[in-house]
C-alpha cells in the first residue's frame, strides 16, 4: 500500500550526507480535467504543518488527514517521519527530519545536492517498478534552496507521477515526498505548487 511505502522512502535523499548518531536507514484521484477545474483552496481552508519543532511551515489543503505514526518507538532515533493523506485523490505527502552530521547542516551547494539526487533516486528504483527521472530543479521556497525532483513510476501496476523536495536546515535534512496516481498529472503539479508557496523559515 503507497502509504506505507512512502515512510521507507523519506529519508532516502538524506543518505548520502553523514548521518549524526549513526543512523543507517535509508529511507483515487480525479481525472486530470476535474483537477484542473476543481477551485483552488482559500487559505483558510488549509492546514498547517510544523517540521523542525516549527523551524519550517508549510500548509497542505484541508481535505488532507495526518495518518503519522505516533508512538516514538516506530521511528528511528533521531529521525521525525510525518505522513499526510488525501484519500478522495489517493494522494500522499510524507515528510522526514533526519540528523546530519557536523560540517553538513546547511550544505546546498550543487555537489551536496548531486549526492542527494542520486540516493533518492536510487532509493526509488529499489521501492518501484519503471522508475524515470522527468526532471530536477533547484527552486527556493521561503527565501531557502531546494532539491527538487520529479519522477514517474509504478507500484503495483499502478503509474504514479512522484515529486521528491530537499533541503538541509538547522543541522537536518528535510524531505517532503508527494505521491499521485498519473490519472491526476494536473492535480499533482497544483499541489507541488501549493506546497512550495506556502513553505516558510522561522
Amino acid at each position: 500500500m503507497r502509504y506505507t511505502i512512502i515512510t521507507s522512502l523519506l529519508i532516502l535523499a538524506a543518505s548520502a550526507l553523514p548521518i549524526a548518531g549513526g543512523a543507517t536507514q535509508t529511507p483515487a484521484s480525479p481525472t486530470p480535467d476535474a483537477a484542473a477545474n476543481a477551485p483552488a483552496v482559500a487559505a483558510n481552508q488549509d492546514i498547517s504543518v510544523a517540521v523542525l519543532d516549527g523551524k519550517i511551515t508549510l500548509r497542505l489543503p484541508g481535505d488532507f488527514v495526518d495518518q503519522s505514526r505516533k508512538d516514538a518507538a516506530g521511528q528511528n532515533s533521531g529521525v521525525v517521519v510525518s505522513l499526510y493523506v488525501n484519500k478522495s485523490r489517493s494522494q500522499v505527502v510524507g515528510i522526514s527530519e533526519v540528523p546530519t552530521a557536523a560540517g553538513d547542516a546547511n550544505d546546498t551547494s550543487d555537489d551536496a545536492f548531486n549526492k542527494m539526487a542520486q540516493g533518492a533516486f536510487s532509493g526509488l528504483k529499489t521501492q518501484f517498478n519503471h522508475v524515470t527521472k522527468t526532471g530536477q530543479t533547484t527552486p527556493v521556497a521561503g527565501g531557502h534552496k531546494f532539491l527538487r525532483i520529479d519522477s514517474k513510476q509504478e507500484m503495483k501496476g499502478e503509474a504514479m507521477m512522484g515529486t521528491i523536495l530537499v533541503t538541509p536546515y538547522s543541522a537536518r535534512v528535510v524531505t517532503l515526498q508527494i505521491l499521485t496516481p498519473e490519472s491526476g498529472a494536473s492535480g499533482h503539479d497544483l499541489l507541488v505548487k501549493h506546497i512550495l508557496d506556502s513553505i516558510a523559515f522561522h
